[in-house]
């Protein structure tokens, strides 16, 4: 059993840093949808003291439809690649099973990822190690309308699956809604729409740009999240695109 921290949910439109808990050993059950419309603007809803909100129905399709992903926040303790990021205080997620895992250092300030790494040092599809020479911040807090930061981080002499890569990313963070999410399992109230913006430019190769929407909610954190398909940078990218290459909910 792994104690979660004492977290009552405000409805205040608002997340600050002790309702985002960081918990160690905690996993979430996500269905993982592909190539799946999406509706990012959502519904109007009701109107708020926060601002005006919206609804954004992910009940669909049945949960049992897609497969189950398991996302487990784990220690930096025993990582083979803990040595490379001494100021990280845990070790996240990036992908559904932890294949890939992504250094975080936490504050009341903000959520920062430090780079990326395989969760084996030598996998079969090769290793990764990719270390940023500046924090990328994810979550600027407290969260709420308004908020926005960008970061402009390099890799130098990283390894991406095997081969050698160095690229400069410049990351858009930006909460531009919040509102009611509908989820199979699940209707949470007040949650706020995190979009990150990624551009990711090359030594070489092509200049490519992604969009991802997280959807946050107090003393949960994410709930859903919806995932462009990665274009070149030279082609139009939408906010509101209508196609996501991966649907991620919170169900059972």
């Amino acid at each position: 059993p792994v104690a979660m921290p004492a977290c009552t949910p405000d409805v205040d439109g608002r997340i600050e840093r002790d309702e985002l808990p960081f918990v160690v050993g905690a996993t979430a059950r996500v269905r993982v949808g592909l190539d799946r419309e999406v509706d990012v603007a959502g519904e109007p809803g009701r109107a708020t003291s926060s601002g005006s909100a919206r609804v954004w129905d992910l009940s669909r399709p049945a949960p049992e439809d897609e497969p189950v992903g398991l996302l487990t926040l784990e220690a930096m303790d025993g990582q083979w690649f803990s040595d490379q990021f001494p100021d990280a205080e845990v070790a996240g997620p990036l992908q559904p099973g932890n294949a890939l895992l992504g250094p975080l250092s936490l504050d009341d300030d903000g959520v920062r990822l430090l780079g990326s790494a395989s969760a084996e040092e030598s996998p079969e599809t090769g290793r990764t190690l990719l270390s940023y020479d500046t924090p990328v911040t994810l979550y600027p807090l407290p969260l709420e309308l308004g908020a926005e930061v960008e970061t402009v981080a390099r890799v130098l002499g990283g390894e991406l699956m095997g081969v050698p890569v160095a690229f400069e990313d410049t990351t858009q963070v930006s909460v531009g809604a919040h509102g009611q999410v509908l989820l199979p399992d699940l209707i949470l109230e007040d949650a706020l729409r995190v979009t990150i913006r990624l551009s990711r430019v090359p030594v070489a190769g092509i200049a490519v740009q992604q969009v991802t929407h997280v959807f946050l909610n107090e003393c949960l954190g994410e709930v859903a999240r919806m995932v462009s398909p990665a274009v070149p940078l030279t082609e139009e990218l939408p906010d509101e695109f209508p196609v996501a290459a991966e649907v991620w909910r919170l169900a059972l």
